[in-house]
């Protein structure tokens, strides 16, 4: 085996086993974004005054104290939260929230922000409402919402799941051409298809890959994203090998 050849099928074996790994990943092909920032919304709804409260309804074990909270004594994360929502239009701020599996994110992510703050949907004042001190004023701060929507997209996840068996699928086809071009019933004149098969599956494993990030850094939203090349990667699929089988 040439040295040209060597380093094509150990890039190959490389490729192949991205392609049947990655679909176990979490971030492939997934938001680089929390999708849900509803729940992550903060809005002081009064103030300032001297009671905000209202005709806020708390638990019978909750007293006003469990969520009244001196500014100076949250944390710096919940004090940067809180500022910027004071200052935000309508007084009300939504923070980028990154999904975990991400490297790196240019928001939040959910374990960072303030554990003083409930987020995510609940009915409950209590879970929802805080009451800080700022400035001998005291703000009513709302985070998370009563209710979530309810509103699954059913094709974005038929898409995503299409993907990760395209991913795994191709990665099979490049490991069993891999073994026959290692053994003696190669019968490839130029070796074309195989380069073509190769750089298709890197290709299709760095798209899997970087899908967060083309959403964080390229601006690049993943419906978007997965609604466009879902398509032409299903028509390409099929289109291939039948020009393949014709030409036979």
């Amino acid at each position: 085996m040439d040295v040209d050849n060597a380093g094509l099928v150990a890039f190959a074996t490389v490729v192949a086993l991205l392609l049947i790994g990655l679909p176990f990943y979490a971030g492939t092909f997934s938001p680089g974004y929390e999708p849900n920032s509803y729940n992550y919304e903060h809005e002081v709804e009064a103030g300032p005054a001297n009671n905000v409260t209202g005709e806020l309804e708390l638990g019978g074990e909750t007293a006003l104290n469990d969520i009244t909270y001196e500014y100076e004594e949250l944390s710096p994360m919940a004090q940067e939260l809180f500022d910027r929502t004071l200052s935000a239009d309508s007084s009300t701020y939504v923070p980028i929230v990154c999904q975990n599996y991400v490297l790196v994110c240019d928001g939040y992510y959910e374990q960072d922000l303030p554990s003083e703050f409930i987020y995510g949907p609940g009915p409950a004042d209590e879970f929802r409402y805080s009451v800080i001190e700022f400035n001998g004023d005291q703000y009513l701060l709302r985070t998370g919402v009563a209710e979530a929507p309810n509103s699954p997209n059913f094709l974005l996840g038929f898409i995503w799941i299409f993907f990760r068996g395209l991913m795994f699928l191709h990665g099979g086809a490049i490991a069993t051409a891999t073994v026959i071009r290692l053994s003696d019933r190669w019968t490839g004149a130029d070796g074309r298809g195989y380069t073509a098969l190769v750089g298709v599956g890197a290709l299709l494993a760095a798209l899997g890959f970087l899908t967060p990030y083309l959403e964080i850094y390229g601006g690049i939203d993943i419906m978007t994203l997965l609604y466009v090349t879902g398509p032409v990667a299903a028509i390409g699929y099929i289109y291939v090998p039948f020009i393949w089988l014709v030409r036979r």
